[in-house]
């Protein structure tokens, strides 16, 4: 009786805390952070000092356009080149993340910048630059992967007067073309040369044979403009590899300027394109 009376109370007992509901714990996070930050010069035109001013974050990353990614609550930007440039900072606290984005403007390019892609394609001195002498250093086609039509390795020589010409950068912001005195009359792709009125027949030409209205697409002095992506040449008659190929279709006109995407660029090795609606047209250059 008594084994009887102390189990019947040890279930009672077990039954009470069995109906003791059980409650989680939380913490509260709070909400996302409200992200600000602000953009001060530094000591020259190119230089700038961006600080987070949102309360409470622990990380903050910054991504500025055409110049790389930093992270710090406080960084130090050198750009290099005239323009406008987007500055978008991420900033993280114990609630999530958030991101807000404002313009800087750069008013000048920086006299002794030399490094990224400006290095590559000037060496900070000069670099020489002409149509690399391998199959498909002109390249037509629907797209990168898909051609139309690329220049065989005869090519190289029967268009000799192509792969001749050079294209020089210089560290002073200065492209040169040097045609050395010829230069490809191209074609429209049904064998009629390209413009129509040039007047010439297609294939290599002396340079004295422009017609005034094209002679600007001869040897002559330009300048030029890159970042991580593009490049461009500017001043009338301005082109690499093609005088045809324009920023967005084949023209038959010389341009004010022509900018090209930057697909490759190394020490010795560029390679760039440009992209329209119907399909790209895309160039290997190598350096001497």
């Amino acid at each position: 009786m008594t084994y009887l009376k102390y189990s019947i109370l040890f279930f009672v007992v077990l039954g009470l805390f069995s109906c003791e509901p059980f409650v989680e714990e939380k913490s509260d996070l709070g909400p996302p952070p409200n992200p600000s930050f602000t953009i001060t010069q530094g000591d020259t035109p190119n230089d700038f000092i961006f600080e987070n001013t949102t309360e409470g974050a622990f990380i903050t990353q910054w991504d500025i356009q055409d110049n790389g990614k930093k992270e710090g609550e406080i960084v130090e930007v050198t750009i290099p080149f005239m323009g406008e440039y987007e500055v978008t900072m991420t900033t993280f606290n114990r609630g999530g993340y958030g991101s807000t984005s404002q313009m800087v403007t750069v008013t000048q390019d920086d006299p002794n910048a030399c490094f990224g892609n400006f290095e590559l394609l000037t060496g900070c001195d000069e670099k020489v630059w002409k149509l690399a002498p391998e199959a498909n250093a002109q390249y037509v086609g629907q797209n990168l992967e898909q051609m139309w039509w690329g220049n065989s390795l005869d090519d190289v020589t029967t268009r000799y007067c192509l792969w001749d010409d050079e294209w020089i950068f210089r560290a002073d912001g200065t492209m040169e073309y040097d045609n050395n005195g010829d230069f490809w009359a191209d074609e429209d792709g049904n064998g009629t040369v390209w413009p129509s009125d040039l007047g010439l027949a297609i294939g290599c030409n002396s340079n004295d044979d422009w017609p005034a209205q094209y002679a600007s697409w001869g040897s002559g002095n330009h300048t030029f403009s890159v970042n991580e992506t593009s490049l461009s040449v500017i001043g009338e008659g301005a082109f690499i590899a093609l005088y045809k190929v324009g920023t967005t279709d084949e023209v038959s006109t010389p341009q004010s300027s022509v900018t090209y995407n930057i697909l490759e660029l190394t020490e010795d090795r560029m390679v760039i394109y440009a992209e329209y609606g119907w399909g790209v047209w895309r160039f290997t250059l190598v350096s001497e």
